[in-house]
């Protein structure tokens, strides 16, 4: 193994001898693999910049659009995994460098771990000649790699390493279950996301709010029904479950369930809670089911799907009502519980007529 050669050298080297930087970001999230120190010494030393926003395949155009609106200067979005987006990445190069006048170009490229640098090269090159992975100086010494005869690309990714405890908590790199206080961290997290798009927050979790403060997160526990002993709001743990619902995919910069499925839910189930008024078995999913089977409003096909719960004494029935599939509903019905915090002490699903329905008995933990 070669001696590893120190980060803040390798970027500086990169600034230094680049006429053009590639700044790659996770399209997922810029953001959080934007660094504004680097861009602005970037920028004092008057080299070129493009924004690239690689992983591009995994969210919506419209989101990118509006990245690429937000960022100050040339933008690309591409997958460098499936090869997307490349050929028009080699033509920006191509137009700065023919804007510099120079008779050599040199382009380098900088990115936090796992954004997809060397991946990047790879696409651009066509070949594996740049040593793919995501540890800082991993590559061997100083290799160009021609892109033309005027343009040559330098296969050392300058590695930026994430100093801000709250962006490490956020990106995964320091695990959850380890971290004291989670709560400035979701802070930040949800500031970014509201600065993006006010609307998401509130529809994710339901909630009306003005401003993003560890109030908003009481107001979610509360939601959630996440307390200590003694009825207060866990205020960790709300914070832990905002945190690693961004890293699963669920809360993103954009509406992730109304992309994923094409339309919202309606929430009120009383058109079916109000067959149950004076039945005696309200524990028992299957025997739910049986009583609703035979009420003729239920069988005609609804044109908008139903998720909603109710309580009923010290039970909460969650029904999914009008999905295109069983295993759909019990999936949002399954998610629905988990967001409410609830245990499920029975379950089943069948079809009503021309719906789908499946239904939870649950209670609180």
């Amino acid at each position: 193994m070669g001696k590893k050669v120190p980060v803040k050298k390798i970027v500086n080297k990169v600034i230094d001898e680049c006429d053009i930087i590639l700044l790659v970001l996770d399209a997922r999230d810029p953001e959080l693999t934007r660094n504004r120190e680097i861009e602005e010494k970037i920028r004092k030393k008057g080299k070129k910049v493009i924004y690239v926003l690689n992983k591009a395949d995994l969210v919506p155009k419209e989101i990118l659009e509006k990245w690429k609106s937000l960022l100050p200067g040339e933008v690309v979005y591409l997958s460098a995994k499936r090869r997307l987006g490349t050929k028009i990445l080699r033509d920006k190069i191509k137009e700065i460098a023919k804007s510099l006048n120079k008779e050599k170009v040199n382009v380098g490229i900088i990115g936090y771990p796992n954004v997809g640098k060397s991946s990047i090269i790879n696409a651009l090159t066509g070949s594996r000649k740049a040593i793919s992975g995501s540890l800082a100086g991993l590559t061997k010494g100083e290799q160009w790699v021609r892109l033309t005869k005027k343009i040559r690309l330098l296969d050392t990714p300058g590695v930026l390493e994430m100093k801000d405890e709250d962006d490490l908590i956020i990106s995964g790199a320091l695990r959850l279950e380890k971290v004291e206080n989670p709560v400035p961290a979701a802070l930040k997290l949800l500031k970014r996301i509201d600065n993006f798009d006010k609307d998401v927050i509130k529809e994710y979790f339901d909630i009306d709010y003005e401003e993003v403060d560890e109030e908003l997160i009481k107001r979610i526990g509360e939601k959630r029904k996440y307390l200590e002993k003694g009825g207060e709001i866990d205020l960790k743990r709300t914070a832990k479950a905002i945190i690693k619902e961004y890293q699963d995919g669920k809360l993103n910069y954009y509406k992730v369930d109304i992309k994923k499925y094409g339309q919202e839910r309606e929430k009120d189930i009383s058109f079916i809670t109000k067959h149950l008024e004076n039945f005696p078995f309200l524990e028992d999913a299957k025997a739910i089911l049986l009583e609703l089977k035979d009420k003729e409003e239920l069988k005609d096909k609804i044109k908008k799907p139903v998720l909603g719960y109710k309580k009923i004494d010290d039970n909460y029935l969650i029904i999914s009502f009008g999905e295109k599939t069983k295993d759909s509903g019990r999936k949002k019905v399954d998610d629905l519980s988990k967001k409410l915090n609830l245990e499920k002490i029975s379950e089943f699903g069948g079809k009503i007529g021309k719906n789908n329905i499946y239904l939870v008995v649950a209670r609180e933990k």
